[in-house]
Formats: C-alpha cells, structure tokens, sequence
C-alpha cells in the first residue's frame, strides 16, 4: 500500500513538516505499508514561510518588525534566488503572537508585515507573495499599508491612526508615497480562505475577541474604506479571497491592484500534489482544527477534494474535530488526537510524538475496514 501524508502545520502547535513525519512514523510502524510520502503544505496561514522555504529553497531574511498591538518582535521572510520575498502575514501579525494577551481587536494591526515588505523591497525583491493567514487583526491590512507609507486621512485631511476604531473616520488615502516606494515591484497575495471582505467579521470575528460592539465599529470603518480609496464598493467587498488576513488581501488590493488567489492551491501545484494523490492508494491529511471552513480553501479540504475527485479514500487527522462525522462526504473519514491544545514549549516535544503516530494507525485501521465493507 502506498500512502500519502500532506498535512498542514496547527495553528499555534507544531509545523506541517513535524507533523508529517509523526504521521509517517505511525504508518511504517504497522509494517503494512509498503511506502510513504510526506508533502508538508500550507494553504497559506500559519507555517506557510516554512513550506515555501522547503520547496523553493532561499534565504531567511530577519529584522525587528511590530507585533500585532506594538510590541517589537524578531521576524523574517524568505528571498529565493529570483528576488521574490514571501512574506508570511502570521510571522509579525499573527494571532499566536498575542496569544497570552487580551483580545484587542479595535487595536490590533498588520504594522509589523508592512514592514516586513519594506525590508524585503530594500533588500532588492522584484517580487513581494504574501501569504494571508493567521493574523489577529481585522485592520483591512491599513497597518501593512501605513508602514509602507499609506496615509489616511478624514474629512479635514488630518492623518488617522491606521486602527478600525479610527478608521471610521476615513474620507481619503493617499498611496503615492507607498507605490513611490515600491515602484516595479509586484506585490501578490496568497490567501488562506476564500472569504469575501464583508463576511469576515462574522466568519472570524469569535477567534478574534471581536464583540458585538466591535463588530459595529468593523463595519463601519469597512464601509467608510473603498470609497476613500476610491474604489466600488461591490467589487471590493464581495471578490473572493480578499477576505483573508483580517481583509489584508483587500487592502494590498486596493492599494497597490494586488491580485489575490487560493494559497493551498498554489502550493499543492508546486509540490506536484495531485500526480502524488494519483500514485496513492491511500491519503492523509491534518491540522489542528477541523471545521466547516476547513472547506474554504484550508489544507484538509482542498486535499480531500482532490483526492476524491480520483476516487482516492482520505483520512483527516485533526487536534479538534468540531464537524460531526456524518457531515463528512463517502470516502472521508476523520481521526481525532485528543491532546490538549499546545503551548510554544512544548508545541514539537517528544512526549506528543505518539498521539501523531496512534492516529495514523487508526487511520490505517479505518481505511482498511471501509475497504473491507
């Protein structure tokens, strides 16, 4: 039997590469697998610098950028070899970076990633990917904007504060001093989901501490920021993908006409994922939550998607199963680790090896008794 392994990392737990080896050492131990392959993905959230390093090679470049409520925190990017920078938005703005914090959604921001596409274009990058995933903020990606030179301003052309509680409060945005400064470089997005701007408040609102009143704020500074950029409401608000990041990909695209696509699939096609699935009898896949968004666009659901389309059963392990089994479609099924959630220490420790190993196995045995059926 040959079985696939393409996990994602867990948010806030191990990478995607620590967890495809556990995996792969439970199904060697059953002595019934004849050979096992292991593709670490991202779907572009968290670990997404990570599986491009390991596909695409480069250099880790590091600085000092803003975490998402101010603090400095050391943060790096990836420059391959053609001078495009992948910039992973959870890197300096993700929510693991506030975790033992309180939630201050009205606060938080995308600073720290705007800086880190500064450095980069300083650093001579033609190209800027950034990976859109993981952050805390809902900001519309104004912090990145600021601190590449956006300003914004309100009816009197007074500066605002690049947070939604001031934003509000926008009439106008000048870009020219952020595209002065990037001048030929193109600046791309990859995004983690395919949520639309004006659903991701209440698709995300909970994992951000977003309250009721919060939400109102949100939506307010939402409504007041494509005209000041000029730009139709509709478009903006409903185009897919420019939800993801707290709507960072909106911003980038309104600002600078970055286009936005589906961050699993970009690296599904450059690790060669659907020729592995093919060469398959059996696929794996993980991450640390499994919802009803895991559909939208996360690694688990564009892995099984795929593999079903070749008529390929596929195992989902998942920290947290939060989906009811008979949700799931024929040839799917789910393994849940029933660990507790991790910290940074002990996020890849020893002693949580053997829960990713007995879950495979258990796969294994669950795929082996469909069959048999």
């Amino acid at each position: 039997m040959r079985v696939l392994v393409a996990p994602n990392a867990f948010r806030g737990g191990p990478g995607a590469r620590w967890v495809g080896d556990g995996l792969a050492r439970g199904l060697v131990r059953t002595g019934s697998v004849d050979s096992v392959v292991t593709i670490p993905l991202s779907d572009g959230g968290d670990g997404a610098l990570d599986i491009a390093a390991e596909l695409l090679g480069g250099t880790r470049m590091w600085t000092t950028a803003q975490d998402p409520l101010g603090a400095p925190v050391p943060a790096d990017y990836l420059l391959t070899d053609d001078k495009t920078a992948f910039v992973e938005t959870a890197r300096a703005s993700g929510l693991r970076l506030v975790a033992d914090r309180p939630r201050q959604p009205l606060l938080a921001n995308t600073k720290g990633t705007g800086q880190l596409i500064a450095h980069a274009v300083g650093q001579g990058a033609t190209r800027v990917v950034v990976t859109a995933g993981g952050t805390a903020s809902v900001d519309f990606g104004t912090g990145a904007l600021a601190a590449l030179g956006v300003r914004f301003l309100d009816s009197a052309g007074r500066s605002l504060t690049p947070v939604p509680r001031d934003l509000v409060h926008v009439r106008r945005v000048d870009t020219a001093p952020a595209v002065e400064l990037l001048g030929d470089v193109r600046v791309e997005v990859l995004s983690d989901v395919s949520t639309a701007l004006r659903h991701n408040v209440e698709r995300f609102g909970a994992q951000k501490g977003i309250t009721p009143p919060d939400a109102v704020v949100l939506h307010d500074m939402l409504a007041a920021l494509p005209a000041a950029f000029g730009r139709q409401d509709d478009l903006l608000l409903a185009e897919p993908f420019l939800g993801a990041g707290g709507g960072l990909a909106a911003g980038l695209h309104a600002a600078f006409d970055a286009p936005a696509s589906h961050g699993g699939a970009f690296f599904a096609s450059l690790a060669g994922l659907a020729h592995q699935i093919e060469r398959a009898d059996l696929v794996l896949t993980a991450e640390g939550r499994f919802d009803r968004g895991s559909w939208d666009g996360k690694v688990p659901g564009l892995v099984a998607t795929m593999a079903r389309q070749q008529s390929k059963p596929v195992v989902i392990i998942a920290g947290e199963l939060a989906v009811p089994a008979d949700e799931l479609p024929p040839g799917v099924h789910c393994v849940e680790l029933g660990l507790e959630p991790p910290t940074p220490a002990n996020a890849e420790s020893a002693e949580r090896r053997p829960a990713f190993e007995r879950a495979a196995m258990e796969a294994l045995t669950q795929a082996a008794m469909t069959h048999a059926s």
